[in-house]
């Protein structure tokens, strides 16, 4: 009986722990889990444009996102990790994620953004990196 009283006060307590975290960190938690899982097996040879953070300025961010959202259904992954694939796509496109304001000031606000085929190629590995390396950069500014 009391083992049970324990599990039922943790998994509340779990729970409780749970509605602290925005549900902006909880989706980008979970395409960055998504990401690690593909990325293990992913087709490395193939090549598509993305952004780097190198060449990203702040007021861009929801830009690039948009490419990497574009292209994440040309990762060239096994058949068992489609349903990943799939998963990423529809986190990203969450009003949520979709409507996540650029982390830019005032001075900035009329940056020009490259457009998605603007960007230099580079291999699978890379991309999901770099994807990677974003969505780091929102979670940082939403923390």
């Amino acid at each position: 009986m009391k083992a049970s009283v324990c599990f039922v006060f943790a998994v509340v307590c779990w729970i409780a722990a749970q509605a602290e975290v925005s549900p902006m960190i909880l989706t980008l938690s979970k395409v960055m889990n998504e990401l690690n899982n593909i990325s293990k097996e992913m087709n490395k040879s193939t090549t598509l444009k993305s952004p780097t953070i190198n060449d990203l300025e702040d007021c861009c961010v929801k830009s690039a996102l948009g490419c990497f959202r574009s292209k994440v259904f040309h990762l060239s992954v096994p058949e068992r990790k489609l349903k990943s694939l799939n998963i990423i796509s529809r986190e990203l496109h969450k009003s949520i994620i979709v409507s996540v304001s650029d982390l830019c000031n005032d001075l900035f606000q009329k940056a020009q953004c490259k457009s998605c085929d603007s960007y230099k190629v580079v291999d699978s590995q890379t991309f999901v990196q770099n994807f990677q390396t974003l969505l780091q950069k929102i979670y940082s500014s939403q923390v």
